[in-house]
């Protein structure tokens, strides 16, 4: 893919946010209750007895401003904060929400903004500069130096929109002198497809309907559509995956057999779906 930055996603939990666990809590006041006043040991025995609930009750609370705490904290960290409190930490850095805009967009451009802030002329300044041009309208932006001073942006525009004027909003963005560095030779264009034709055959159980094949073909399509990149390789091992559907017993999957392997300015299109269903 053209976007190289670190998946936040995949990043581990954050010491900060503390796990939480009510019969931790509630044993540990328990004991620390006993050491002060032992002589309620054996009423604390009963959690049932009026002096266990009311443990029970405080260390509850406890608990709560606890989750409290993580939830205040996982707010200020880009790849938890959701909804308004991300528009806040968007708002740090020159980012607002589009209208409409999902958590994951924004989250994206803001992370791409802070990279871009403090790398003028790089790959990141140009890709986020790119995306600026159009909000909302790009699905993804490829930058290649394939020679000194050339720099070549690759623009993938969402489905649904004018490519070429998505297009047009980038190269005026891109070749402003505010954006542009003087030493910079700029080349932007819209990102090559790569049609591809799928043929399977798909075995049915004993008792599945025939009418799945067409929720299979929409469904594959919507996930393609929506999964494709620059830079994505189609496997047939993701086909497989998404042919396996409940009904289907075994899939022969006839095309494609390899691996797709597409280039940073290019994304893999379905050219045709073919697919037969067979019993037995």
């Amino acid at each position: 893919m053209a976007n190289q930055s670190i998946d936040l996603s995949t990043l581990p939990a954050p010491n900060i946010l503390e796990p939480l666990d009510f019969e931790s809590l509630f044993q540990a006041r328990k004991q620390r209750f006993i050491e002060l006043a032992p002589e309620y040991a054996e009423a604390l025995a009963l959690e049932s007895s009026p002096l266990a609930i009311c443990l029970q009750v405080e260390s509850y609370r406890e608990l709560l401003l606890r989750q409290r705490v993580n939830e205040a904290a996982a707010a200020n960290l880009l790849a938890t904060s959701q909804g308004a409190d991300l528009e806040h930490l968007g708002a740090f850095y020159g980012v607002a929400r589009l209208p409409d805009e999902h958590d994951e967009t924004l989250r994206m451009r803001i992370r791409n903004s802070t990279i871009a802030s403090s790398t003028a002329g790089s790959a990141a300044h140009y890709r986020h500069q790119a995306i600026e041009a159009a909000p909302g309208l790009i699905k993804d932006v490829s930058v290649q130096s394939p020679g000194d001073g050339l720099v070549v942006v690759t623009v993938l525009a969402k489905f649904d929109t004018d490519a070429e004027q998505v297009l047009a909003q980038v190269k005026e963005r891109l070749f402003d002198d505010s954006v542009k560095m003087l030493t910079d030779t700029l080349e932007v264009k819209l990102a090559q497809p790569v049609w591809v034709d799928v043929e399977a055959e798909l075995y049915l159980n004993t008792h599945a309907s025939e009418l799945i094949i067409n929720k299979l073909k929409q469904t594959l399509q919507d996930n393609w559509l929506n999964i494709t990149t620059l830079g994505w390789d189609l496997t047939p091992s993701w086909l497989h995956a998404q042919l396996h559907s409940t009904g289907i017993r075994h899939i022969e999957l006839l095309a494609p057999t390899q691996l797709i392997d597409v280039a940073a300015h290019q994304y893999v299109m379905p050219k045709s779906i073919s697919l037969t269903l067979k019993r037995g």
